[in-house]
């Protein structure tokens, strides 16, 4: 994959379009081979994933793909910000319709409201006035 560093995007669907095109053949071909469907989402996680938390700042309150993940979607982890992204990235490369990235977030919901908090404190928000 060759994200292209000097752009940095400002929406979480800006973010996956620009990485959809980022991705080589063989990359897509082996994120469309649905016998191991685990497999591209761990991969994904540590590779792409990692990339665009640090490079796109997505652990820091002023970034705005932060920012559009608090207001659109809800989440605020960098690890919920991405992997948001690396699924919506996977539907669209595998020509799959019913992705609903706002439904997608109930998981990350889900999984906070189980831990205690919600999905906005886990990631470190703080409210801006």
């Amino acid at each position: 994959m060759r994200i292209n560093e000097d752009f940095v995007p400002s929406t979480i669907r800006q973010a996956v379009y620009h990485i959809v095109e980022s991705l080589s053949i063989e990359e897509k071909a082996n994120i469309q081979d649905n016998s191991n469907d685990s497999y591209p989402s761990y991969v994904a996680h540590h590779t792409v994933g990692r990339y665009i938390r640090n490079n796109w700042s997505l652990w820091e309150d002023d970034s705005p793909l932060k920012r559009d993940a608090v207001k659109t979607y809800g989440i605020a982890h960098a690890d919920d910000i991405s992997g948001l992204m690396i699924e919506w990235v996977f539907t669209i490369v595998r020509d799959q319709d019913d992705f609903d990235p706002v439904g997608h977030c109930e998981l990350y919901h889900d999984h906070w409201k189980r831990a205690g908090t919600n999905s906005l404190s886990a990631g470190g928000w703080k409210a801006k006035e």
